[in-house]
C-alpha cells in the first residue's frame, strides 16, 4: 500500500453572506457560554440557521449528545456519552475507518474498509440494523442534511457510493479522483465535496444528477474536508503541504491558503463558521484558526496522531480521535483546553457527532 513518509496509507484512510444578512451576529459572537440556556441557543442556531436560510426542510430531530468512534483494529464503535465516558461498544465490520451520524440523530453509519460495506446502527438501541455493500475500501462517509442519502468514499475504486437511507441500498455510483479520503456535503444538500488524496484535488458533485460538475486543485495530499455553515467556503486539510485550502463554492476556486501544523489531517468548523480546527497528525496538536483570515488563534496538544475531528451539537466540545494512543481528546471550545481524555478501542480512526452539527 502507498505511504506518506513514515505514515501508513491505512492510518489515513482512515461571512460575506452571514455579515450581509446578520451584521450584528458576527460582532456579538463570543467563544464562551455563561449559562446552559446560552449554550443551547448557540448550538441550535449553529445547526438550524444555515439550513433554514438554504430552504432545506429540517428532519425531525432527536437530540443525540453522543460521540461515535470507529476503532479500526478492534472492529468496533465506541459510544462516548456527554459525561465523557464510554457508554457502550458496538461490534461492526472489518477495519471500520469512517463514521457519520444522521441529522435526526437516530442512525449511525460506519464504513468498513476491510469488508467493503457500511454498517447501519440504530442509535436508540446501539444495535446493527442493516449492512450495505459498497465498492472497494470504503474509508469516508457523510450524510445529506435531509438525511436521505449517505455518501461513501471508496478509496481503491475511486468512487462515491450514494446510499438511499430509506432503503439502505446503493442508488448511484459516481466516479471521482484517486483515493477519495474525505467527504462533506453543502448545507442545502445540493453539492458533495470529495477530497482526492492522491490527486490533490477536490471533486464537486452535483447531488441532483450525481455527476461531477467541477474539479478543484488544492494542496498536497488532502485528507480532510469541511463546509462552512452557510455553504460559501469549503476547507480542505492538506497532509502533505501542511496547510488548509479555502475554496469559494460560487467559483469553485481556491481563494486562500492557511498555514497549519505538520501533517494537517482533518478539519472541522466551529460555531457559525467563525473558527476552524485542524488536526495535525505529526504534531499531535490541533491548530485553531480564524476562518476569515487564517490567523492562528491557539495550538492545543492532544493525543498521538490525531486522525479525525467532530464538534458537539452545542458547539462547546471538539473531539479528536487519536489513532496511535487509542483515545479521544475532548477540547472545551470555550477556553481551548483539553478537559478529558477518553480511552476507546484500538486505533480510533474516526469520530462523529450528530450530522448537521459536524
Amino acid at each position: 500500500m502507498p505511504t506518506h513518509g513514515m505514515i501508513s496509507y491505512r492510518a489515513h484512510l482512515t461571512a460575506h453572506d452571514l455579515r450581509r444578512r446578520f451584521p450584528m451576529m458576527i460582532d456579538q459572537l463570543k467563544f464562551e457560554a455563561r449559562t446552559t440556556k446560552r449554550r443551547w441557543i448557540v448550538g441550535a442556531t449553529r445547526c438550524a440557521l444555515p439550513l433554514l436560510l438554504a430552504g432545506v426542510a429540517l428532519p425531525a430531530v432527536a437530540q443525540n449528545k453522543n460521540a461515535y468512534v470507529a476503532n479500526e483494529d478492534s472492529n468496533t464503535v465506541s459510544v462516548i456519552s456527554a459525561a465523557n465516558a464510554v457508554a457502550t461498544t458496538i461490534p461492526v465490520g472489518d477495519i471500520p475507518t469512517a463514521v457519520a451520524v444522521s441529522p435526526n440523530g437516530k442512525e449511525v453509519y460506519v464504513a468498513n474498509s476491510g469488508d467493503n460495506n457500511v454498517t447501519v446502527i440504530d442509535a436508540a438501541t446501539n444495535t446493527v440494523s442493516a449492512t450495505v455493500p459498497v465498492q472497494n475500501t470504503p474509508a469516508a462517509i457523510a450524510i445529506s442534511p435531509n438525511g436521505a442519502y449517505a455518501y461513501v468514499g471508496n478509496t481503491e475504486s475511486g468512487s462515491i457510493s450514494v446510499i438511499n437511507t430509506a432503503t439502505n441500498a446503493v442508488a448511484a455510483t459516481v466516479a471521482v479522483g484517486n483515493n477519495p479520503a474525505a467527504i462533506a456535503v453543502s448545507p442545502d444538500g445540493s453539492h458533495v465535496y470529495v477530497a482526492n488524496e492522491q490527486d490533490s484535488t477536490v471533486s464537486v458533485i452535483n447531488a441532483a444528477t450525481n455527476t461531477v460538475s467541477a474539479t478543484v486543485a488544492v494542496g498536497t495530499n488532502p485528507f480532510g474536508i469541511a463546509v462552512g455553515p452557510f455553504g460559501q467556503q469549503v476547507y480542505v486539510a492538506n497532509f502533505g503541504s501542511n496547510n488548509v485550502s479555502v475554496i469559494n463554492t460560487q467559483s469553485n476556486t481556491v481563494t486562500a491558503t492557511y498555514a497549519a501544523g505538520n501533517g494537517a489531517n482533518a478539519v472541522a468548523v466551529g460555531a457559525l463558521g467563525a473558527r476552524i480546527f485542524v488536526a495535525n497528525f505529526n504534531d499531535n496538536t490541533v491548530s485553531i484558526l480564524n476562518a476569515v483570515n487564517g490567523k492562528l488563534l491557539a495550538t492545543v496538544p492532544v493525543g498521538s496522531s490525531p486522525q479525525s475531528e467532530a464538534v458537539s451539537s452545542d458547539g462547546t466540545r471538539l473531539y479528536t480521535a487519536n489513532i496511535d494512543s487509542g483515545n479521544v481528546s475532548v477540547i472545551n471550545t470555550l477556553n481551548d483546553q483539553v478537559t478529558a481524555t477518553v480511552d476507546v478501542g484500538l486505533s480510533p480512526a474516526a469520530v462523529a457527532t450528530q450530522s448537521g452539527c459536524p
